[in-house]
């Protein structure tokens, strides 16, 4: 606001010309005052909305995730000794059992040298070390004066990425070079040829060929029986042998065989979970759109979206979604309700899990089309949540066309705040010119009457 040159009462009248211009310009913002109030308004409801969009998209994920049939598909892996296997599976397991017996673990090929040697620094001659595993292309490894010694050489091989790693171990007394395959089983059995120069160390690299390395463990194989059936396979963990499982074995001997039942079915907890997700979800928006547009009848308070039609739009979207049936359903299931999931009077859902789980498993009941059921027209209920729910929240849905709506009133008030400062500023300028001359002019008046006072005092006398 401008500042009046005039900052104290009027020079000679006595007015308090601020006081009254402050008084007339409190009248004059008053219309500023309502577009302040309505524009406080209008980001309120935006900001209601904003919330209601983030537990309708809540909603939306959590219908898509039932939406998917690959959630009703997961399966389970129940193993009766977690010592001797540890399973699991995927959406592609049948349900089943298998009695698995395990006589032999595959095993990592290990080798070591049998020369002692007193230090890691002993020298070797040089010459080259072509290592082969499982009888594949040999890896050559040359050793020359840069690392012909026992710590040079097992760095060498293991910069040479041929497929066994290189330690030394050390006794308390001697040290050996232990080589180890990364591949188990009979694929990964280590073959060292050895080319030795002759000359250089103090050892021959000769030494150090398979035949002269002890095995101290053998490149063994998986050996185990599913129902009858002898499977043979390189590593302990198993991806192929039961469709859409995968185990890993952890016990079993020939003299000991580990043995155990694999019992796959359905993963009805991840079903039960999805639809815990869904009904929370559901609830929490019809709980959100309630709040956000009901009426206080005792205090007479109305939410900030009472009356709002768009609102009200997405609540008969909501029941209309939970309440249409769908049909051709077999085991007789056409809604919510027929798997334990019900509609309360507030409009909530509630869950019966008995009967859920009851429903789950009873396999005449197809729960998965009830919400996965893609037919046009008469699509699954989780189907029909997913695709109406992503249209109402999308850039021009209910909601983008309401807060678009609302954005656009706030600019409005915006520009006619901007506006009515502009002339409340003129009001103000004027008003304090006007006081300003009629002080002035009371101040002239003033000094006149006590002129003419003076000159009635003179004459009399």
């Amino acid at each position: 606001m401008p500042t009046s040159s005039i900052s104290s009462p009027g020079i000679a009248s006595g007015l308090d010309v601020n006081g009254i211009i402050s008084k007339l310009m409190e009248l004059e913002r008053q219309p500023l005052n309502r577009l302040t109030t309505k524009e406080a308004n209008y980001n309120a409801k935006l900001t209601a909305y904003g919330s209601i969009k983030g537990a309708l998209s809540s909603l939306q994920v959590a219908a898509a995730s039932l939406a998917a049939t690959t959630t009703f598909n997961s399966k389970s892996v129940a193993v009766s000794d977690a010592t001797v296997v540890t399973a699991s599976a995927s959406s592609a397991a049948a349900v089943g059992s298998y009695t698995l017996s395990v006589t032999q673990l595959a095993k990592l090929h290990t080798l070591r040298s049998t020369t002692d040697y007193a230090a890691t620094t002993d020298t070797f001659n040089t010459g080259t070390l072509a290592i082969s595993i499982g009888g594949g292309s040999a890896v050559n490894v040359t050793i020359d004066s840069s690392n012909n010694t026992l710590a040079g050489i097992r760095q060498a091989i293991n910069d040479a990425r041929a497929g066994v790693t290189a330690t030394i171990l050390n006794d308390g007394t001697t040290n050996r070079l232990v080589l180890t395959s990364t591949t188990s089983g009979a694929v990964g059995a280590i073959a060292v040829a050895v080319t030795d120069s002759g000359g250089g160390g103090t050892n021959a690299l000769s030494g150090l060929d398979s035949a002269s390395l002890l095995q101290t463990q053998p490149a063994d194989n998986a050996l185990f029986n599913i129902n009858g059936i002898d499977i043979i396979r390189s590593s302990n963990t198993v991806t192929d042998a039961i469709e859409g499982v995968t185990f890993k074995l952890t016990k079993g001997t020939l003299a000991a065989p580990g043995t155990a039942t694999l019992t796959i079915d359905r993963n009805t907890e991840t079903i039960t979970s999805a639809v815990a997700t869904f009904v929370k979800a559901y609830n929490d928006a019809v709980g959100l759109l309630k709040t956000n547009s009901s009426f206080n009848a005792a205090t007479k308070v109305a939410a900030i979206l009472n009356g709002d039609n768009t609102v009200r739009s997405l609540q008969g979207q909501l029941s209309d979604l939970v309440n249409t049936a769908v049909t051709g359903i077999a085991g007789g299931i056409s809604s919510l309700s027929g798997i334990g999931i019900s509609v309360q009077k507030d409009g909530t859902l509630v869950t019966d899990s008995t009967k859920l789980t009851a429903a789950l498993a009873d396999p005449t009941k197809d729960v998965t089309a009830l919400f996965t059921q893609t037919t046009v027209g008469n699509e699954g209920i989780a189907v029909r949540f997913s695709a109406t729910l992503r249209i109402s929240i999308g850039f021009d849905g209910l909601i983008a066309g309401r807060t678009d709506g609302i954005a656009a009133s706030i600019k409005e008030i915006i520009n006619s705040r901007d506006a009515l400062n502009l002339r409340l500023e003129k009001i103000e300028t004027r008003y304090r010119a006007q006081f300003t001359a009629l002080d002035t002019m009371m101040a002239n008046m003033q000094k006149t009457s006590q002129y003419l006072t003076q000159q009635f005092k003179s004459s009399s006398n």
